[in-house]
């Protein structure tokens, strides 16, 4: 938001109502700017709302609520989304997760145009960065939204000259997970291999747990990050055993250490 009102004249921030932090940090960067815009505390949900501040361009960056085409075109030039992943794959409320989950070798981030459609508008710009095995999400999250700055800083510059980009996405190539996609999803201990299953509970267990099921319960695990892993053919796939520092994964050719939740 800083970056934005830096070099464009910010017009309004609207701030879904449950997310009470980025309220706060939205009115110290009122508090700080000179920038004549102002904060709204309510997701659009009609057509007024948004049309009063007569926009030439909404950006849009993690709003967890779907934004009427109707809404869109009430913007001079359109709409921009900030998604993080390399569009069409992991279209979705959720993409850094799959992005682990999948054993995507590569991160990134898509400044996209906005349609009806879910994360499937014409690509502005897109890079790729190189996903580090195990390193904590949040991290990475906090790595990729830098990089959008820069893309979005770059693409705004673009749209003020008419030669912002508009790249089809290859429908083929297209990859959509939902919300109850994230909560269903389980590690596969027997069909997965030691590294993806360290990778995947060392990357996304600072932000999620229940990702493992104890197969003596059928109840999901309250575990923390993966601590290690060795692969050894004395392994049971599948199998799960208690340990004073945590549990033991055993996978289809090693064994993973995990903490339990703190």
């Amino acid at each position: 938001m800083r970056r934005v009102a830096r070099d464009h004249r910010l017009l309004a921030i609207v701030v879904p109502r449950r997310r009470r932090d980025f309220r706060d940090s939205v009115r110290r960067l009122l508090r700080g700017s000179d920038n004549p815009f102002r904060g709204v505390d309510a997701p659009l949900v009609d057509l007024a709302a948004a049309a009063k501040f007569r926009p030439d361009v909404f950006v849009v960056a993690s709003f967890p609520k779907i934004i009427s085409a109707e809404i869109l075109s009430t913007a001079r030039l359109g709409a921009v989304n900030m998604h993080m992943s390399l569009l069409p794959r992991h279209r979705g409320p959720d993409p850094l997760f799959w992005t682990y989950w999948q054993d995507d070798r590569d991160a990134g981030m898509t400044i996209h145009w906005m349609n009806g459609r879910i994360d499937a508008g014409d690509i502005v710009l897109q890079q790729a960065m190189p996903l580090v095995r195990g390193m904590p999400s949040q991290l990475t999250y906090m790595r990729l939204t830098a990089l959008g700055v820069d893309l979005l800083t770059n693409a705004l510059a673009r749209l003020d000259t008419g030669s912002a980009p508009r790249t089809p996405q290859d429908e083929a190539l297209a990859t959509y997970e939902s919300a109850a996609d994230v909560a269903a999803a389980r590690v596969p201990l027997a069909a997965w291999p030691a590294e993806r299953v360290w990778h995947v509970l060392s990357g996304l267990s600072d932000q999620f747990t229940g990702l493992v099921v104890d197969p003596e319960t059928g109840k999901p695990l309250q575990h923390g990050r993966a601590l290690g892993y060795r692969l050894t053919d004395r392994c049971e796939p599948g199998r799960v055993t208690a340990t004073d520092a945590g549990y033991e994964l055993h996978c289809r050719d090693g064994i993973v250490a995990v903490a339990r939740r703190g």
